[in-house]
């Protein structure tokens, strides 16, 4: 979702996170968490 809503929204922010793509269980795991600790600094500003 909040991928999705920053593509519409703030397309450089969507921009700003790369994946790696390795396809491995535990490393898309752990990207997934790194990737949405970035929308959550990023995109939500929550404190």
């Amino acid at each position: 979702v909040f991928k999705e809503l920053s593509r519409r929204w703030k397309p450089s922010l969507y921009q700003g996170f790369k994946k790696s793509s390795k396809h491995e269980a535990l490393s898309d795991i752990y990207e997934s968490i790194e990737e949405l600790k970035y929308y959550r600094e990023h995109f939500l500003k929550l404190s």
